[in-house]
């Protein structure tokens, strides 16, 4: 009988363990530490659980990426793909340039001129 309660104590710690698992790459932090928080661990260990699996879900996703930009580099010439598009396309730049006097700067120097000019006439 103890041999079947420990046996079914360690099925349900395997169980919580593989759920925290899966769950680090696809839970959000808040879900996970709720998940966590229903089991009475130490702040400490729930830190070092919520820690973990942040590492683990960026790792994951790296790994992820890198495999499948290795699987579409493998299958995709990108120097074949850019020929092909430019063979198959024109181009055409529109420039427009314009100059244009700011504002304040020098037309109140202008207007000190000419009033200057008028004073000295007089």
């Amino acid at each position: 009988m103890a041999s079947d309660d420990l046996k079914s104590k360690s099925a349900e710690i395997m169980k919580k363990v593989l759920t925290v698992g899966v769950g680090t790459v696809f839970l959000t932090e808040e879900a996970l530490r709720s998940m966590i928080s229903e089991w009475k661990l130490p702040k400490e260990v729930v830190g070092a659980i919520l820690e973990s699996s942040k590492k683990t879900k960026n790792e994951f996703f790296q790994t992820l990426s890198q495999d499948l930009f290795s699987k579409w580099s493998e299958k995709i010439d990108p120097m074949a793909l850019l020929q092909e598009f430019v063979s198959r396309n024109d181009f055409e730049f529109h420039v427009k340039v314009g100059i244009v006097p700011k504002k304040g700067r020098g037309s109140a120097k202008a207007s000190a001129d000419q009033s200057d000019g008028e004073a000295d006439e007089t």
